[in-house]
């Protein structure tokens, strides 16, 4: 089994396959990430790097999980529609089996033929509820907190993977995003992240999207105009190449049983898979998690640590 690193004499060494090409001189530092890297367990799932479809489940799933434990319950509408699908696809087959064992077949065609029919239908519905309906969709929840209101965060995310580099990040806000929420001011993350957008690239912009930045009355009090442009985020971009991973989230969160806008975004991020899996096919987990972090953050998410309470429905 790998060992954690070791650092003498300003060079950093280690067996684990993740870090054999990190190396650095006396009077280099040691990057964030190549610390957390060494802090974090071994990896526990193992995924064969050449298959782009199995490195793309092992992620959907490691996001499916950090989301569950930011509290957020899971809508169960795609898995109801596949078990619908499968089970009635599944009863037909079995019951027309069944059907030419106790009849003749030259008696039992006509009720095979409908039988055939009708599983081709279900199956090319299912088959369409993914392609049009789903679209790649890795995850659709929401989660209530009670902050001296009753908020709802919405979230859906999008997955998808690219042999190309890793696409420059991209976050947008509604025109129509209330300033502030009770947990924090303001609830998008435009006052910690202001710095970084006037030195990262603007994308042109659209109508559908907005930016929010805050301004100081003469009161002294924070208020928040909107300037309609699409910008791209320097905390989450990766210099990785490809084949990259692509995230598309969007987020709102309400009040008032969904009748009161308080936060709208919507923002497209990707990573190189290399920085996700080892050479042995490991996957970091630890690191997925804290990319994960940085973009919900970026996208407005009030973190689980400023919840004042929750509620699942």
């Amino acid at each position: 089994m790998a060992n954690k690193e070791s650092a003498k004499g300003g060079t950093v060494t280690s067996t684990n396959p993740t870090m054999e090409k990190i190396k650095t001189k006396p009077d280099e530092p040691i990057s964030i990430t190549t610390l957390n890297l060494t802090n974090d367990s071994l990896p526990v799932v193992m995924v064969n790097n050449a298959n782009l479809g199995e490195i793309k489940s092992a992620l959907d799933d490691i996001v499916k999980s950090h989301l569950q434990n930011q509290s957020f319950t899971p809508s169960l509408l795609h898995p109801t529609v596949h078990l619908s699908l499968g089970y009635s696809s599944v009863i037909i087959a079995l019951s027309s089996v069944l059907y030419s064992y106790k009849v003749e077949f030259e008696n039992s065609k006509s009720i095979l033929w409908i039988a055939v029919i009708i599983y081709t239908i279900l199956q090319i519905t299912l088959w369409g509820w993914k392609r049009w309906v789903e679209k790649g969709e890795v995850f659709k929840g929401k989660r209530r907190r009670m902050v001296k209101r009753i908020e709802t965060d919405h979230i859906q995310i999008i997955s998808s993977t690219s042999l190309s580099s890793p696409p420059i990040p991209q976050i947008s806000f509604s025109p129509h995003t209330r300033p502030s929420s009770p947990t924090s001011i303001p609830t998008s993350p435009n006052q910690s992240y202001s710095s970084s957008f006037s030195n990262s690239p603007t994308i042109p912009s659209t109508p559908s999207s907005t930016l929010l930045t805050p301004q100081t009355s003469n009161s002294g009090t924070n208020l928040i105009s909107s300037t309609t442009t699409t910008t791209s985020t320097s905390t989450s971009t990766s210099t990785g190449e490809g084949p990259s991973y692509i995230l598309q989230l969007n987020l709102s969160t309400t009040s008032n049983n969904g009748k009161s806008l308080i936060h709208k975004s919507r923002s497209v991020v990707g990573k190189s898979v290399g920085e996700f899996i080892d050479q042995q096919g490991g996957v970091e987990s630890g690191e997925v998690n804290r990319w994960l972090l940085t973009v919900l953050g970026e996208a407005g998410l009030v973190g689980s640590e400023e919840i004042e309470g929750s509620k699942e429905e």
